[in-house]
């Protein structure tokens, strides 16, 4: 928890607040969100003053109401402190929103002055989104939804998951163009885990990637700084990454180039081979659940309009080249 603490100390100190003198704010670090019988169940995740620590204690409360609004003010109900949602890191979602379809969430979400605009959503996978917080043990003395949000940032940096903050899946799926993919989540032991990603087509969940399907995902989205191919049991790490999409008369061609660090020629070759393979049985993944993640759906439509064939159907053809540079560690690094 020390690190939550800090940081959120540093941000109140700031403002020219400080633990002990906070008065009526207690600091949310994460959410989630599920609907039961048409209610919306929130349970916030809080950072409370600590009378005998300067590091604050970590406990959740639980709103529950028809409307988002509502359920935000539920939960604090009852508590001296009114819930502060700016130092929020991440918003889960439960299934039975995702399987029904999000919009509606989305838009209540948005309009509400409580949630800042660049908190980062989740899916919750094979559990109930509250329990991600309620049951899950703190990792490293920081609560579970905080820690999360450290993974996320470094997962998303590492192109290992999809960056997507509120703002952003608003876009996506008021927009009706390039389908919104979400980082999921789930239990492992007693710990929440990044696990691979859920698929959406418009608003609906469609499926779901396992860690390297995603991985992949990511770097044809170009949504970190780096990435890395997996070949066999060994690891090559990329810069430079640079993903094209075309359409021509009746096909895709997806195009990558980047920097790789391996040892010689022939590793070069064997990496960029492995990547083609992987990203044509990602994309074929997108085109079997319907998920225009990459925005093929939107390309197709304005090079053919008057097309009869689907672009779930196109064929597509990946070329992969990649600029080998020598490194101390090799390919394996």
């Amino acid at each position: 928890m020390k690190r939550a603490g800090i940081a959120i100390l540093l941000c109140l100190s700031l403002c020219g607040c400080s633990w002990r003198d906070a008065g009526d704010l207690s600091p949310v670090t994460a959410g989630a969100i599920t609907r039961d019988n048409g209610a919306y169940l929130l349970t916030a995740e809080l950072a409370v003053p600590n009378p005998d620590s300067a590091v604050p204690q970590s406990i959740t409360v639980t709103g529950a109401a028809d409307s988002i609004a509502q359920a935000i003010d539920n939960a604090g109900a009852g508590r001296d402190a009114q819930l502060y949602w700016s130092h929020a890191r991440v918003l889960l979602l439960g299934t039975d929103i995702l399987r029904s379809g999000m919009r509606e969430t989305i838009r209540a979400l948005t309009v509400s002055s409580e949630v800042r605009p660049s908190v980062r959503l989740c899916a919750v996978k094979n559990a109930q989104a509250d329990t991600v917080l309620t049951t899950c043990a703190s990792v490293s003395g920081d609560p579970p939804g905080f820690a999360l949000g450290d993974s996320i940032d470094l997962a998303v940096k590492q192109s290992q998951a999809p960056d997507m903050p509120l703002y952003r899946v608003l876009d996506r799926v008021e927009s009706d163009g390039i389908d919104p993919v979400l980082p999921a989540v789930s239990i492992e032991g007693e710990q929440a885990v990044l696990d691979g990603a859920a698929l959406f087509s418009g608003d609906v969940l469609c499926g779901w990637l396992d860690k390297a399907q995603t991985g992949v995902l990511c770097l044809l989205m170009q949504t970190g700084d780096r990435a890395a191919v997996y070949d066999t049991s060994t690891r090559y790490p990329l810069t430079g990454i640079d993903p094209v999409v075309r359409a021509d008369a009746s096909a895709f061609t997806v195009t990558i180039t980047a920097s790789l660090s391996c040892e010689d020629r022939t590793q070069a070759e064997q990496a960029a081979e492995a990547l083609r393979v992987q990203c044509v049985q990602v994309i074929r993944t997108l085109q079997e659940t319907g998920c225009d993640a990459l925005g093929f759906g939107r390309t197709w439509a304005e090079q053919h309009s008057s097309s009869e064939i689907d672009w779930r159907t196109a064929p597509v053809t990946v070329r992969v080249t990649l600029r080998g540079t020598q490194s101390a560690e090799g390919g394996s690094r």
